[in-house]
């Protein structure tokens, strides 16, 4: 069955691309670093942008941050270093789809990068640019380059129950593994 989600490609942004056919993920670029707390002026959707990989930022904490590579503006993370960025569009997905935001494995592996609000959950009635927070938890500092391939989605439906209240705790069925957790069954 063929889902469909309507989605729009902000100015700068890329749409979603799965890599190859049996990919399960697509694969988001980085549009700009954002702001965490402040939204656009101009467009009350979308959060503030600090830097945009074309012009150097006014603030001169971003722009410590700011360096030219083979004539490209980058964004260099210092080690042990969290930065919002935006992946550059918005998505319309029938109710209960929803997408999860996840780490590039090879990021991670390779350079340290992560993405540590994943998942990060994001909902059919969401209409805004969804924010990734990129953690450098390596000891060397990161270029991030406008449009590079910064994390990846991976859409499904939701299951949404009725929750049904219980009186007491004795209402709920009896388990043998009861309330153990944090690695109650072990390794092996």
């Amino acid at each position: 069955m063929t889902h469909h989600v309507n989605i729009y490609a902000l100015p700068g942004g890329r749409l979603p691309e799965r890599k190859t056919e049996g990919a399960i993920g697509f694969d988001v670029s980085l549009r700009a670093i954002v702001s965490p707390t402040e939204m656009d002026p101009d467009n009350p959707n979308l959060r503030k942008t600090l830097f945009n990989f074309i012009d150097q930022p006014d603030d001169p904490s971003l722009r410590r941050h700011v360096a030219r590579v083979e004539g490209e503006l980058v964004y260099r993370m210092h080690p042990g270093e969290s930065v919002l960025v935006g992946i550059g569009f918005i998505t319309e997905m029938p109710y209960p789809m929803f997408y999860w935001v996840a780490p590039r494995s090879g990021l991670a592996s390779r350079h340290g990068i992560t993405v540590t609000n994943a998942p990060g959950t994001v909902d059919p009635d969401y209409r805004g640019e969804a924010g990734v927070l990129i953690y450098n938890r390596s000891e060397y500092p990161f270029d991030l380059k406008h449009n590079m391939r910064i994390a990846q989605i991976i859409f499904s439906n939701a299951l949404i129950p009725n929750l049904v209240p219980m009186e007491t705790f004795e209402e709920l069925t009896a388990t043998k593994r009861g309330s153990g957790g944090f690695g109650s069954t072990g390794l092996q």
